[in-house]
């Protein structure tokens, strides 16, 4: 299968045109598709017309799909759907709102860290909510190499809870039980992608609370220089939504944030799958 791949940056992302994502996807499909999202690590699809079982099919090809614990986001029928929305519906959200509003990697405050996150646009506003990423290898690559030496061994505590105290104070805050569900977790601030063997820097700009060995002060003076590093404008594509498009990111060699948009006046509906197969086969957090 020959996709028709125009690059989106000089060094990460790619729109693949003449593909249809509701028609069945063949093993050639699949590897051909597979091939370039290891290559470019984000992947936009436009113009496309999916259900929402379409959706989630054409997203298990890759492996087994997240049910978020938040699940009274998730779509009515389609717990692998999780739904970022400002839509009400008799003064109840009908999906989560100002979610990733920040820089993250997807869930990685998971026991089994995301490979990838496909998101469709349904409805977008007519201006802002545009979604920014970065290319993590890349960052890797141009950092200074007394930094490089200095986080090779170093290790970050991943903390949902910390994040969701610090970004989300308008929501009712977590229970014990549900603190229960994500607990803080360690990982390598310097991974390897398994399938193109380049160091990665593995950041979040608030899920990380601490690094090891650091103390908090310590930790958010490193942690801010990285995110500055990682987040420059000729490191960034920015993705200005239409309905109907895809894009497929991966979580193992980029990093993104939601920009802000006019939510009383405008809707945005996008419909979130994740794949949870494991992202670093073989290397465990400590």
């Amino acid at each position: 299968m020959d996709l028709n791949i125009r690059n989106l940056t000089g060094h990460f992302g790619a729109e693949v045109r003449g593909i249809d994502l509701a028609a069945p996807l063949s093993d050639a499909g699949f590897a051909a598709i597979d091939d370039a999202f290891n290559t470019h690590s984000l992947l936009l699809f436009r113009d496309q017309t999916l259900t929402p079982e379409q959706q989630v099919a054409f997203s298990q090809r890759w492996g087994t799909l997240e049910h978020h614990f938040l699940q009274e986001f998730a779509l009515p029928g389609s717990p692998e759907v999780f739904v970022l929305t400002n839509k009400m519906q008799d003064g109840k959200p009908l999906g989560a709102h100002k979610t990733g509003w920040h820089w993250h990697i997807d869930n990685t405050y998971m026991p089994r860290p995301s490979l990838g996150s496909m998101l469709y646009a349904r409805e977008v506003p007519p201006e802002g909510g545009d979604t920014h990423f970065t290319s993590l290898p890349t960052a890797y690559d141009r950092l200074p190499d007394d930094l490089k030496a200095q986080i090779a061994d170093l290790k970050a505590v991943h903390s949902y809870a910390h994040v969701y105290a610090l970004k989300y104070p308008d929501r009712v805050p977590l229970t014990e039980e549900r603190k229960a569900q994500v607990p803080d977790l360690v990982h390598p601030v310097v991974r390897t992608h398994p399938a193109t063997g380049r160091k990665v820097l593995y950041i979040s700009e608030y899920i990380i609370k601490q690094f090891i060995g650091m103390s908090l002060e310590e930790s958010r003076v490193l942690l801010d220089e990285l995110n500055a590093r990682a987040t420059g404008d000729d490191l960034i594509y920015r993705h200005r939504w239409q309905a109907g498009d895809l894009i497929f990111w991966d979580n193992r060699a980029t990093m993104h944030f939601a920009q802000p948009y006019d939510d009383v006046n405008h809707i945005r509906l996008m419909h979130a799958t994740r794949i949870v197969t494991d992202a670093f086969a073989g290397e465990l957090a400590a």
